[in-house]
């Protein structure tokens, strides 16, 4: 595999980002259930802030964040503006995604899976979220169910075997 392959190969790891430390530990316990329910290991970053999501990031090559649009230093919308530049997506492209996703495109080969999960829950917000090239978004308050299903359905496209 060459070094760029490598580079963008899925990892095992995931990144949550919430600055609430219940919401965090909620994620964190929904993000385990599913991986236990699947069979993998996931390795689970938690960050406050979108500075240190970022640094995370940077670090580990997640194939899932997890996060709230508003963190402070950079923003969820940020974090996904930084992530969609790295796998080369025009907004059209994200856009172009966005229409499928009912029907569970995967994203590009090595592409990190965002969902948010976040307090800004009005349909205008979803919809800027997801024209942005966010996987999911859910609003709080939210189930495990439900956020248990977008974490599966996120991994799922993560592979490019959704």
């Amino acid at each position: 595999m060459s070094e760029a392959a490598a580079r963008r190969a899925p990892t095992n790891h995931v990144v949550v980002a919430d600055p609430d430390a219940e919401v965090r530990a909620r994620v964190v316990a929904g993000v385990r259930a599913v991986a236990g329910s699947l069979g993998v290991s996931l390795s689970v970053a938690e960050a406050r802030d979108g500075t240190t999501a970022l640094a995370l990031m940077g670090e580990r090559r997640p194939r899932l964040l997890l996060c709230e649009v508003l963190l402070e230093g950079i923003s969820g919308l940020g974090l996904l503006r930084r992530i969609r530049s790295e796998w080369g997506a025009t907004e059209s492209e994200a856009n172009r995604r966005v229409i499928t996703l009912g029907r569970r495109q995967p994203l590009p080969q090595g592409a990190t899976a965002v969902v948010f999960v976040t307090t800004m829950s009005r349909d205008s917000d979803r919809y800027w979220g997801l024209r942005e090239g966010a996987f999911a978004y859910l609003g709080k308050p939210f189930t495990d169910e439900t956020l248990q299903a977008a974490i599966r359905k996120a991994l799922a496209a993560s592979d490019g075997a959704a």
